[in-house]
């Protein structure tokens, strides 16, 4: 985690949040699948593949377990190299928030 210096946590409980949680359980799903996998250039599943001298981290990542009993809650886990990044991350996911809130978390107004 050197070069991580945001780490962030939310927690999402309750059934009138389902749908934000599946949605965003998604959306990092597939996200990091990409983010953390890229694509190999074929040949197989032994082939030679060149190894890059520094990797490079991705500038943010994310996940998500769900838990409870019932399936209504979600814990999402974020790190990521600046504070805008996660801040974009927050308002993207929880924008639909709002008609329980009153405004979208995170908005930029």
């Amino acid at each position: 985690m050197q070069e991580y210096n945001v780490v962030a946590m939310v927690v999402l409980l309750g059934p009138k949040l389902k749908h934000i949680q599946d949605q965003m359980q998604d959306e990092v799903k597939n996200v990091m699948s990409v983010q953390l996998h890229p694509p190999t250039s074929g040949g197989g599943r032994y082939a030679a593949r060149p190894q890059a001298l520094h990797p490079q981290s991705p500038p943010l990542v994310a996940s998500c377990s769900p838990f409870s009993r019932m399936g209504t809650g979600m814990v999402a886990r974020i790190v990521a190299v600046s504070t805008e990044s996660v801040y974009t991350f927050l308002r993207h996911h929880l924008a639909a928030l709002e008609p329980f809130l009153g405004v979208t978390p995170y908005s930029s107004s």
